[in-house]
């Protein structure tokens, strides 16, 4: 039998998944928000022409990227925390949000994380292409490529290895730890 801390933090940690949540999709939004604010100076009248501002554009992919790593993060504990509360034979969630996490396990949605890849990936592209034309003669043609290849490399990456790791925590649980510790708790 569970201690009152128990379930009281098991309570705790189902409120915190739903905290999470809202803070996840407030990364989505800011980030939607911060490349959309800077792919649209130009059209803001505010007596700034791309080649004036256009070296801001270089920083879309890092802005991106860091966006894409809050969520991830959100995202991750989000699973975790619901991964858990379902398979805790003690959790207090219904038997009905234990069938729900085991559904939706089952049905992932892999177009979220492919859909924010390719948004971040879209942002970078439109990026270079504002960029490009901007460019004098001095600036090195292989810097603008590298920072293109890196960029869209990076962020490919970040999200394929995202992807990799919710896969893995949900189809590839470390159950029987897991198990031996509940059997363990409830044997005392």
């Amino acid at each position: 039998m569970l201690e009152a801390n128990d379930i009281e933090f098991l309570r705790a940690l189902h409120e915190e998944k739903i905290r999470t949540q809202n803070e996840r999709a407030g990364y989505l939004t800011q980030k939607l928000t911060l490349v959309t604010v800077f792919l649209g100076l130009n059209i803001v009248n505010m007596r700034l022409t791309i080649p004036e501002v256009y070296w801001l554009l270089y920083f879309i992919p890092m802005l991106a990227i860091c966006y894409d790593l809050f969520f991830m993060s959100a995202d991750l504990r989000i699973k975790r925390i619901g991964t858990f509360l379902g398979r805790h034979p003690a959790s207090p969630v219904g038997e009905a949000e234990k069938q729900w996490e085991a559904f939706c396990i089952s049905y992932q949605d892999a177009i979220t994380y492919f859909a924010n890849m390719f948004f971040s990936i879209f942002g970078t592209v439109a990026a270079a292409v504002f960029i490009r034309p901007q460019q004098d003669i001095r600036e090195s043609e292989v810097f603008f490529a590298a920072w293109l290849v890196i960029s869209l490399l990076v962020i490919a990456a970040f999200w394929f290895r995202h992807y990799k790791i919710i896969d893995q925590m949900l189809f590839e649980p470390k159950i029987s730890n897991f198990n031996n510790y509940v059997d363990q708790t409830q044997s005392f």
